[in-house]
């Protein structure tokens, strides 16, 4: 090799460098080969070179391509491989782009860039947790990935994709919803969310209780023996076997006791299958370009001047409850007597009546009237030196704040009168700029006629 070739550390000529110099040598070889032959013999042997202009013959091409072809919208032609003809689930490391205004919801249609294809499809967002569990999000994090789950034609990972919800160019804002790229391809996807079912118990015994509508037939309570369940006082338990009395009921044991006014609720997940839609991007055989796919819900409500429907069960209304009162503890007076000094009630029943140390007066000798008195006389001291400097710091503190404000403004004033100044600078500089570009341009413009006029 020459001594003008890149080299590493090594003084090995690198990869990039070796096939650079192979092309080379090849396209040498091929002109020196070729060099009297006629474009047609030489496209048939080495194919057709970049820079050539080539006639492609395209089959099974709509009519409305030809009828409506506008040439401002160029075509721009792209090869596919066998397998990424066919459809199938794909899950995308998604992020919502920052200057995007709303978050994105699932189950809201998107129009997907992905490779050569453009398309429209719905798909559902989810998150990863420790477990490698694929939980579903209602809507995108903020600033954060999530991954997405959609139907459309298989590519292959590490490709690129560009997402928005309208592909007109009248979009009042920022179009660009979310960007990511292709995690994995497969025909199915995991995806769960959560699911809370409350039932009541309709019988009780000591750790037992019967509980009812929270499942609707025996086979569902076998699919889910031995889970956990909880009550809204916090008391844990299991469930057991599936009842006879009631379709759905079951028996269940628990920690404790519960009672028939407690709600037992047992949380679980359900899996989510994304909708298996996919709309290509058809905008080519359209008159105008104006291409519109489906729309969201809230677009067509505000198309058809239609009013957002409210439930009633998804108001938030206050929510009042009665304060339960317990009957207090009672032990029997022969169990107290059996029990050990720890285990005894201490407390006493709050007396009505005062009794005799209440209402006993003292009487102090005279020695401890004096040392009663000097005590008093010490405590106001204390007091009123306490109050003095209380006061005193109060003033200090006020005159500090003072202080700090009159710096405060000072400091502002400073930074305002400092920005000014060098804004002031920047627009000289820039006009200086301007000054200078126009003059190039005129001299330019001067010159060009010379040579114009010379010519």
């Amino acid at each position: 090799c020459g001594d003008d070739e890149e080299e590493d550390g090594d003084g090995k000529i690198s990869y990039y460098e070796s096939v650079k110099e192979q092309m080379e040598q090849q396209g040498r070889l091929n002109a020196e080969e070729f060099q009297g032959d006629d474009e047609a013999l030489r496209a048939k042997y080495e194919g057709f070179r970049p820079g050539l202009y080539v006639r492609v013959e395209l089959r099974r091409v709509p009519c409305e391509l030809v009828e409506h072809f506008d040439p401002r919208y160029p075509l721009v032609l792209g090869g596919l491989l066998a397998h990424e003809e066919n459809l199938g689930f794909l899950q995308l490391r998604l992020k919502k782009h920052r200057w995007h205004k709303k978050v994105l919801k699932s189950n809201d249609p998107l129009v997907f860039s992905v490779g050569w294809r453009r398309f429209q499809s719905i798909p559902i967002y989810s998150i990863e947790d420790h477990n490698k569990r694929n939980r579903m999000l209602k809507y995108t994090p903020e600033h954060m990935h999530c991954h997405a789950t959609l139907y459309g034609p298989l590519t292959p990972p590490n490709t690129g994709v560009l997402c928005l919800q309208t592909t007109t160019n009248s979009a009042p804002s920022f179009r660009v919803s979310a960007t990511g790229v292709v995690v994995e391809v497969d025909k199915h996807f995991s995806v769960v969310k959560k699911l809370k079912l409350t039932g009541q118990p309709y019988k009780i015994f000591k750790h037992t209780a019967f509980v009812k509508d929270m499942f609707n037939s025996g086979l569902e309570v076998a699919k889910f023996e031995g889970a956990g369940v909880r009550t809204v006082s916090g008391v844990r338990g299991q469930i057991k076997k599936p009842a006879k009395r009631f379709d759905g009921a079951f028996r269940a044991t628990f920690e404790d006791k519960v009672l028939l006014s407690d709600i037992v609720f047992l949380r679980t997940w359900y899996g989510v299958e994304p909708r298996k839609f996919y709309n290509p991007v058809c905008s080519l055989l359209l008159r105008d370009k104006a291409w519109a796919g489906m729309r969201l819900t809230g677009t067509v409500r505000a198309d058809r001047q239609l009013k957002t429907p409210v439930k009633r069960d998804s108001k938030y209304a206050k929510v009042e409850r009665t304060e339960r009162k317990f009957n207090a503890l009672h032990v029997p007076r022969t169990l107290q007597k059996e029990l050990p000094f720890r285990s005894k009630p201490k407390l006493q029943a709050k007396r009505t009546r005062p009794t005799y140390l209440t209402k006993r007066a003292v009487v102090m000798d005279d020695h401890q009237k004096k040392v009663h008195q000097l005590m008093q006389q010490l405590n106001t001291l204390k007091a009123d030196k306490a109050q003095k400097r209380a006061t005193k710091r109060a003033a200090e503190q006020q005159e500090y704040l003072k202080k700090k404000a009159t710096a405060e403004a000072k400091r502002s004033d400073n930074i305002k009168a400092n920005r000014k100044r060098a804004f002031r600078e920047l627009g000289k500089e820039e006009k200086r700029r301007d000054i200078k570009k126009a003059k190039m341009s005129g001299a330019l413009g001067k010159k060009k006629k010379g040579r114009d006029a010379d010519d």
